[in-house]
């Protein structure tokens, strides 16, 4: 994508609302972001190539390639096939975990065996974060790195993912010694030979509104500016274009990603 281009996508239906922004920022001369939203609404996908590294782009775009693959009803249908309903959860659920442990390896192995055949000096690796919306009743999300998930019901911001940071790091073990970068993930695609996604799921509720994206907005705007942001506007789209012009007035740093998902049904 070209530094002076913003991708813009959509997707509506009787039940969801979707909207979804990727913004180059104001000083990366590429969007090494990645966003995907499925056409019937069933899972969106975002990826954040690693800043710094080589070929970022190409880690992020190959990544969710990669990953929706694994997605399709087909493939749900498929491996729900083989689960039974001794552990009481949900076929679905189980299927997707088992599914998006595969999908998830699967990207690693592509962008780790290029890295090796290539050469790079510094391997090329991503985020990713994704949202998968079942049946009308489940959603399960799942993550590698610093891209984050946040859900607002009923006027409550709660961000449902942990980066993969070392400064998250450094909070969770009482800020001990020198505070580390923000932007050092723990964990992503590509660099190393293997990669364990985190995985939750929950039932969602009419009106929740799902929140992915990329650090280029959580680096620039706080919980409370992204909460106030949400409160203040009912319609998809422009939340989501207020939140990345929020990111973008307060320094647009990075290449920035949003997207909003408005559970109607």
């Amino acid at each position: 994508m070209k530094a002076d281009q913003r991708l813009q996508l959509q997707v509506k239906n009787p039940h969801l609302e979707i909207c979804g922004i990727s913004d180059p920022g104001l000083l990366r001369t590429e969007n090494e972001d990645y966003i995907y939203l499925d056409q019937d609404g069933r899972f969106i996908l975002l990826a954040d190539g690693m800043g710094g590294h080589e070929r970022g782009a190409e880690a992020s775009e190959t990544a969710i390639d990669v990953i929706k693959d694994f997605l399709s009803p087909k493939a749900i249908f498929e491996r729900s096939k083989d689960i039974n309903d001794d552990n009481n959860l949900p076929a679905t659920i189980v299927s997707l975990y088992s599914l998006i442990d595969e999908a998830v390896n699967k990207a690693n192995t592509v962008l780790y065996n290029k890295n090796l055949t290539l050469k790079l000096d510094r391997f090329m690796g991503t985020t990713v974060a994704g949202l998968v919306l079942i049946e009308r009743e489940y959603c399960l999300w799942f993550h590698i790195g610093d891209s984050r998930l946040y859900l607002m019901r009923n006027g409550t911001l709660k961000c449902l993912t942990t980066d993969h940071s070392a400064h998250k790091e450094w909070e969770e073990k009482g800020m001990r010694g020198k505070e580390p970068e923000k932007n050092i993930i723990t964990r992503a695609v590509g660099p190393k030979e293997g990669v364990v996604s985190d995985i939750k799921w929950d039932n969602w509720k009419q009106d929740d509104l799902y929140i992915l994206c990329s650090d280029g907005l959580t680096d620039m705007i706080s919980d409370a500016d992204i909460a106030s942001i949400m409160n203040d506007n009912e319609n998809t789209d422009k939340t989501t274009v207020n939140l990345v012009e929020a990111a973008i007035e307060a320094g647009g740093k990075d290449n920035i990603s949003v997207i909003v998902c408005r559970v109607l049904s």
